[in-house]
């Protein structure tokens, strides 16, 4: 089978990295487009505006809440958080143009990768794919060290679940998101993603508390980022992700819990199915100490039987990870191990 790798463009990350490159992005055109929250633009966005304009930029403003059209612009700036910059991909990409993006935390692996998530009323729908990855990709560590605590611990256990995602797609010969064999230096980022979480994850968070950038904030910002996005993209997903899938296309916005927060449940979900339980128990501790669920009633979610039945048939997908990775996982051994995150905090 074909191997395929891809990657942004440039990926800069640092103190004040966004103040200090603005010509970077005026490098991509004069006219670029805006996309981003209401918040967001009062925190940051405006002054981006007001700076980006004094150095001879047009930049137009299209919030995510608007669907509002805008089609003059060589580039797209897509800065805040997930469905921001899900929005900005999708309108860079579309058309063709450029794509810078600009997280306002590390709660994800959005920002580097090719693809988007589209959801309808808080319900997940579908991925959709790209055939470029983001030109530039600015993670200003002063910006994020500013960002809640539980927006870290997130993309911590987001990107925990990239090692163990892609080393079942490697090892079951599976497909990555971008329908080919995982390259041995996917599998070595997304292994190196683990190694750098379980060493600095608590450190980091620490850090966040005090407002403080240590190497181990930092080196935790990449992981969660950079390490993350490269390893699922190239290395591809698999269980948690199918399960995640399953539980946002049936209950939506009922669940109390963001991306990251639903993958920590369906992480330790995906151990337990593949019968890893010492990585199970040190991984249900580590989630325990960074306050992240490990049961559906930690995010506000009691699935009667029935419920359950139906996420695993939503899980199996052809369209999702756990056929793409082609997991020997059966409907059977799936169901069996959700019925076990019910109302219990036991592993």
């Amino acid at each position: 089978m074909e191997k395929v790798f891809v990657s942004p463009m440039t990926y800069r990350q640092g103190e004040n990295v966004l103040w200090d490159h603005l010509r970077d992005i005026l490098a991509f055109g004069k006219k670029g487009l805006l996309v981003t929250d209401q918040f967001v633009y009062e925190m940051i966005g405006k002054r981006l505006v007001d700076e980006l304009t004094s150095l001879g930029g047009q930049i137009s403003v299209r919030f995510a809440e608007e669907n509002s059209t805008i089609d003059e612009f060589d580039y797209v700036i897509a800065i805040g958080g997930g469905r921001a910059i899900d929005i900005g991909k999708a309108l860079a990409f579309k058309s063709s143009r450029r794509c810078i993006v600009v997280p306002t935390s590390a709660s994800t692996d959005a920002p580097t990768s090719r693809i988007s998530v589209k959801y309808q009323n808080g319900y997940f729908e579908k991925y959709t794919y790209y055939t470029q990855s983001p030109d530039l990709v600015l993670v200003d560590t002063a910006i994020l060290i500013n960002s809640p605590i539980h927006f870290l611990t997130a993309g911590i256990a987001d990107g925990l679940s990239t090692f163990i995602e892609a080393r079942t797609v490697r090892e079951n010969f599976g497909k990555n998101t971008l329908g080919a064999a995982p390259t041995l230096a996917a599998e070595a980022i997304a292994e190196k993603c683990r190694d750098v979480l379980l060493k600095n994850a608590e450190a980091a968070v620490e850090a966040n508390k005090r407002k403080e950038i240590t190497v181990e904030f930092d080196a935790v910002v990449e992981a969660n980022t950079l390490l993350s996005g490269i390893g699922f993209e190239s290395g591809g997903l698999s269980i948690a992700h199918a399960l995640h899938n399953a539980m946002v296309s049936l209950w939506g916005g009922e669940i109390k819990g963001s991306h990251g927060q639903i993958i920590a449940l369906t992480t330790l979900q995906q151990l337990r199915i593949e019968g890893r339980h010492d990585e199970l128990t040190s991984h249900q501790e580590l989630f325990e100490k960074l306050n992240l669920p490990i049961t559906y009633e930690m995010l506000s979610i009691f699935p009667s039987v029935d419920k359950l039945k139906k996420i695993v048939d939503l899980a199996f997908s052809p369209e999702d990870g756990i056929v793409r990775s082609q997991s020997p996982a059966t409907k059977e051994e799936v169901y069996q191990t959700l019925l076990t995150f019910r109302k219990t905090r036991e592993i």
